[in-house]
Parts: structure tokens; sequence; C-alpha cells
């Protein structure tokens, strides 16, 4: 008596190698953009090319994401997660992501006028961002709404708001006060309401390593102004 043949037991399951390779292929997806969206959520919903190199997705899967609507295009190798939600600042963390290195390390520091417009402090306004740079830091085409400032900062000279570098208070009034770009009014605007609200302490002024000049000058921005 002859047997029917043992069937494979991928054959009693059903197995299906298209329909296997589908959801092979969608597990993947699903892992790619979970690490994505790790990166994008510290980032206010943006990411860069790199970022999304790393996390799974080829150059032709960025173009097609793009043409899809699943992501916006903001930047050259920029871009940003179409469904996450709208950021406070979105421009801050965009020009933050652009100034990264080719290890993907943002180089870039808000300062100056900018750093006075995220701190709140004073009603002066730019219509640039500025942002402090390292020394050997190039771009072959600058932004018409980017000024870079080249110097290198101490660390504890650096803060962090909405998810980018920043220079802290004080360092801010003291560059802007070298640089002589802003209206001696608004520095002291500036350096009253920080010192009421306390984001500049007195122990700071004091152990500030500026010149004599420089520390006559703050002191005579504090000074109560007779009408």
């Amino acid at each position: 008596m002859k047997h029917p043949p043992r069937r494979d037991r991928k054959d009693q399951l059903g197995y299906n190698p298209y329909v296997q390779c589908k959801v092979y292929k969608l597990a993947l997806q699903k892992s790619y953009f979970s690490t994505l969206y790790g990166i994008a959520e510290g980032q206010d919903g943006f990411f860069t090319a790199k970022q999304a190199l790393a996390a799974g997705y080829s150059n032709r899967m960025q173009t097609y994401h793009v043409q899809n609507g699943d992501w916006v295009k903001e930047a050259r190798g920029i871009f940003r997660l179409n469904s996450y939600p709208p950021a406070a600042k979105p421009e801050l963390m965009i020009w933050y992501l652009w100034s990264s290195n080719r290890a993907g390390e943002p180089q870039g520091v808000y300062s100056h006028e900018t750093a006075l417009e995220i701190y709140a402090l004073s009603s002066w306004n730019s219509k640039k961002l500025h942002i402090t740079v390292p020394p050997g830091f190039q771009r072959m085409v600058l932004p018409a709404n980017v000024e870079l400032h080249h110097q290198r900062l101490n660390p504890e000279d650096i803060g962090t708001k909405y998810g980018v570098r920043v220079t802290k208070p004080l360092i801010t009034i003291i560059c802007l006060l070298r640089d002589g770009g802003v209206p001696k009014k608004y520095l002291e605007e500036a350096l009253v309401q920080a010192v009421e609200q306390q984001i500049i302490l007195p122990i700071e002024i004091a152990n500030a390593d500026v010149t004599k000049q420089e520390r006559n000058a703050i002191k005579s921005l504090l000074e109560p102004k007779v009408d």
C-alpha cells in the first residue's frame, strides 16, 4: 500500500513565499520608520538625509517619501515628517541641523541677536538667524537668512532651548557689546530683564571673563537712568 507523499510543514501551514516576503518587507519598513521617528521626535519632527540613511532609507526611498507626501523637504538634506505636530520655532531646528558636520553632529550655536530673541530679552528684532560656529566651519552656499560668527565658545557658555544649543544670556550680551551692532538701549533692556528674571545672576557678572572696559560697560547698562 502506497502512502501519500508527506507534505512539508511549511506547506501544511499554507506557506506562500510571496506573502512571506511581503510580510518581511512590511516589518522592515516598520522598523525603519520606528528608528527614524525616534530620531525625529527629539528634533521637532525634523531629520537629515544622513540620519534617514542610517535608519534604513536609501536615497531612492527618501525621494519616494518626499514625492508621496510623507516627508516635507525643508532645505537641502533636511526633512520633516509630515504627520508630526508643528514645531513652535521650526526655523531654529532646520538651520541647527544644517550646521552638522560629516559625522552628523550640529556645529552651530545660536547667539547674538537670535539668542536674545530665543530668551525673549528686549524688543530688538533681527532679520537674520545668528549662529556661532567653530573657526574652521565652511559652507559652499550661505542662506540669505543666516549670518555666521566664527568663534570657539566655552562649553560653560552654552545652554539648550527648543532642542537647540544657544549661548547663555550673559555671554550673549557680552558678544553683542563687543560687536556693537545692537543699539545700547536694547542691551540695557535685555540685561535688566535677564537680571529681573534671574537668568543672569549677580555672581555670574562678577565672575565673567571680560576686560575692565567690558565690565564697566556691563555695570553702566544696569545703572538707573535719570529722565
